[in-house]
């Protein structure tokens, strides 16, 4: 495994060339101006490359021991400039060719970053308003995903009550409910890891082949003590990636999680079985479901 061991061509099942003999990927990175519009980062190639004069997302080859999503951010480091941590990955649409994929990686900046075009394949890097993207002449491959893609252009949360997903499983939670927590955060920061390969009914937008949503889970009572556990631990030890935090009620954890429901922007889904805190979610624009549907993703 070498930096770079994935150049060159690749043939797949429909006897079309491909660059990238382990498959190619790209970040399709979107920003929301002040009306909650969508722009995304497109490149312009040069015409003496493969489909030269089009426009697309920044992306290549992908390495033998890359992922999708770390060979999208470094590609679109190295051709425009994206800068560390400037983006977050909410979701992968996959685009397989048999034998050969090219994966789209989604992610959401809070705001449109300054971008340049940094390699000779391309000559122009920009911010393009979403609803202006059908107009320009489009690279083949992202045309026909274009249309998946952009009904995803929106943050997705999802809001966890922790008191109610905790007493949905009889695994002794009653006993230590500050221990209970700290094992149901490690399990969520696993699934933000993993993904998700589909979300409830109006919740995605789009139908992509896995999701990475902000997940929040809010605690109250005696598993407040959870919280300190969790800023003890020694560097390293803690499954915590910047898909998960952590959100303890001052007072009424309904009251925060309703809070929630109506502050966050984007689509957000709560993770609750109680019929009031179901109601007053709902009555905020949010979706909700029961504990059922995330303990069957951990």
């Amino acid at each position: 495994m070498a930096g770079g061991d994935g150049n060159g061509w690749a043939e797949c099942g429909r006897r079309h060339r491909h660059w990238g003999t382990h498959g190619a990927a790209g970040l399709l990175a979107y920003a929301l101006d002040q009306a909650g519009q969508p722009s995304v980062l497109l490149l312009h190639r040069a015409d003496w490359t493969q489909h030269g004069g089009t426009w697309g997302p920044p992306g290549g080859a992908r390495d033998s021991h890359e992922s999708a999503a770390a060979a999208a951010l470094r590609e679109a480091a190295e051709e425009c400039g994206v800068p560390p941590g400037a983006v977050r990955v909410q979701g992968m649409l996959r685009d397989d060719h048999g034998g050969w994929s090219y994966e789209t990686v989604i992610g959401h900046a809070q705001s449109a970053f300054p971008v340049r075009a940094t390699s000779r394949e391309a000559t122009e890097a920009a911010w393009v308003p979403a609803a202006g993207v059908d107009a320009l002449p489009l690279h083949p491959g992202f045309a026909q995903t274009w249309p998946v893609l952009r009904g995803a252009l929106h943050p997705v949360t999802v809001i966890v009550d922790g008191a109610n997903v905790m007493g949905a499983r009889a695994d002794g939670w009653w006993r230590d409910r500050a221990g209970a927590t700290v094992r149901l955060h490690d399990e969520l920061a696993g699934l933000s890891t993993r993904g998700m390969t589909s979300l409830p009914d109006g919740v995605a937008g789009a139908a992509l082949d896995r999701w990475f949503p902000q997940i929040v889970l809010v605690i109250e009572g005696a598993a407040r003590a959870a919280a300190g556990r969790l800023a003890a631990r020694p560097a390293g030890q803690a499954q915590r990636g910047d898909g998960i935090r952590v959100v303890t009620a001052a007072g009424s954890g309904d009251d925060a999680i309703a809070a929630l429901a109506e502050e966050t922007d984007g689509r957000r889904l709560v993770v609750t079985a109680d019929r009031e805190l179901r109601r007053r979610c709902e009555r905020a624009g949010a979706a909700v479901t029961g504990p059922r549907w995330l303990l069957g993703l951990l």
